[in-house]
């Protein structure tokens, strides 16, 4: 696989990822999809609850409340538990 400035480097996880939204049945559902994981890169980026981060000190700018924050993570974790199960 040839890549240029046009197409950068991407790992093979990448491009899995974007195999997959493509893969994805419906325009509707696609859109659906990537407006979720711009959604989820954005808290990833910008975690912002009240409470103390993993470092020790406050997230930042409060953007949710700290459980509204532990909710988020716990999906995530029932997510990814429920993705590993054969």
């Amino acid at each position: 696989m040839s890549q240029t400035i046009d197409h950068p480097e991407l790992s093979a996880a990448e491009w899995k990822l974007i195999q997959d939204l493509r893969a994805l049945p419906e325009e509707a559902l696609q859109a659906r999809m990537l407006g979720s994981v711009q959604e989820l890169l954005f808290f990833f980026g910008n975690p912002r609850c009240q409470g103390m981060g993993v470092e020790g000190f406050p997230c930042g700018e409060p953007r949710s409340t700290c459980e509204e924050c532990h909710e988020v993570w716990d999906m995530l974790d029932r997510l990814s538990a429920r993705n590993r199960k054969p």
